[in-house]
C-alpha cells in the first residue's frame, strides 16, 4: 500500500519521499511500483517520471524533513505505529500534519504518546488505492474540523473523495463490508443458499443498486419506509436477532411521512414527480445491468 500511495502522490505533482526499518523495501520500491506508475501514466506523464518523483531514505529525519504531511503506511502492529509516532511528533515541528492508514486501529491509541494530538488524523485509503477514489478520513474526539477540512481539500487535489467517520472500530468501509460479509458466511454455513447463489444475489441485484446508489438512497428509490419498517419486524420477531431489530431512523422517518422517493422525501428529498424517478431509476440500472450482461467477469477471472 505504501508503494500505491506515494505513486499516487507523485503522480499529482507531489514530491514524495518513502522510507522503512528495513532495507530490503527501500531497494524494491520502484519494481512493486512500476506497474502502478504505468497504470497511472497518462495525460501526457510517464511511469519514469512518477517514479523519478520519489525517492528512497534510509534515514526517517532525512525522509521527514521539509514535509507538510507525513502519511504512515505500516503493517496494523499498535505497539509499532504509537513508537513511530512518537518518534515523528518529537522530529517534526507542530505544524507538520500525521496520518495514518491504518484500516482498523483506533485513532486514540494510535495516537496515546502524541503530544500534538491537533495535527493527528486517520487518512485510510481502499485497495486498490490507485484505482478506488475513495478515501476514508478518520477523526477522534480531540481532531480539530479545520484539520478535517484541510484533509477533504488534500484529497480533492490528487482526485479521491473524503468521507468523514469518527474513531471507531472497522471504521466506515470495514464496518459495512465485514456486517456484509459476515451475513453472507453464515447464510452459507447454514445451508440457507450456497456460494454461488450468495454472488449471484449481489452480482445480479444488490450489487450494482448499491454501486450506483448506496444503501440508503436505493431504500429511498426501491421500497417505501412503511415496507422496510415492516420486514424488519417480521425478521426479528422470528429470528430473535438483534441486527434485525428495527433501527430507530425508520420509525422516526416513517412517523414524519418520508416514505422515500414515492412521498418526495426519506433519506434524501426529491424534487421530482415520482414517475420520473422511477422511469430514471429503472434507465440507469438497466444500462449497468446491460453493460455486466456484455462482460463475463467470471470467466475472464477463470474461477471454479
Amino acid at each position: 500500500m505504501g508503494a500505491v500511495i506515494a505513486t499516487l502522490y507523485a503522480r499529482y505533482g507531489y514530491r514524495v519521499r518513502v522510507t522503512d526499518s528495513m532495507a530490503q523495501p527501500l531497494e524494491t520500491f520502484r519494481e512493486r511500483a512500476r506497474p502502478i506508475a504505468e497504470s497511472l501514466a497518462h495525460d501526457g506523464t510517464d511511469a519514469a517520471t512518477l517514479l523519478a518523483a520519489v525517492q528512497a531514505h534510509a534515514s526517517l529525519e532525512e525522509a521527514v524533513a521539509g514535509s507538510f504531511f507525513v502519511h504512515e503506511v505500516i503493517h496494523e502492529d499498535l505497539a509499532a505505529k504509537q513508537a513511530l509516532f512518537s518518534t515523528l511528533d518529537h522530529i517534526c515541528p507542530p505544524e507538520v500534519v500525521l496520518g495514518t492508514n491504518t484500516s482498523s486501529l483506533k485513532l486514540s491509541e494510535i495516537f496515546k504518546r502524541v503530544r500534538h494530538r491537533d495535527r493527528v488524523i486517520g487518512v485510510h485509503y481502499i485497495t486498490p488505492a490507485h484505482i478506488v477514489r475513495l478515501v476514508e478520513i478518520i477523526k477522534a474526539d480531540f481532531t480539530p474540523p479545520a484539520l478535517v477540512q484541510w484533509a477533504r481539500d488534500f484529497l480533492m487535489t490528487i482526485d479521491r473523495v473524503g468521507v468523514v467517520c469518527t474513531d471507531t472500530p472497522g471504521f466506515l468501509v470495514n464496518r459495512l463490508q465485514y456486517a456484509l460479509v459476515s451475513e453472507a458466511y453464515r447464510i452459507v454455513e447454514q445451508e440457507i443458499a450456497s456460494r454461488d447463489d450468495v454472488d449471484n444475489a449481489f452480482r445480479l441485484a444488490l450489487g450494482p443498486r448499491l454501486a450506483l446508489w448506496g444503501p440508503l438512497l436505493t431504500e429511498d428509490l426501491v421500497v417505501s419506509k412503511k415496507t422496510c419498517a415492516a420486514v424488519w419486524g417480521y425478521l426479528h420477531e422470528k429470528t430473535g436477532d438483534e441486527k434485525f431489530r428495527r433501527p430507530a431512523a425508520v420509525s422516526t422517518l416513517v412517523d414524519a411521512g418520508k416514505l422515500g422517493a414515492i412521498s418526495g422525501a426519506g433519506w434524501y428529498r426529491f424534487d421530482r414527480d415520482y414517475a420520473s424517478i422511477v422511469s430514471s431509476r429503472d434507465s440507469q440500472l438497466r444500462s449497468l445491468l446491460e453493460w455486466l450482461a456484455e462482460h463475463d467477469r467470471l470467466a475472464e477471472l477463470k474461477v471454479s
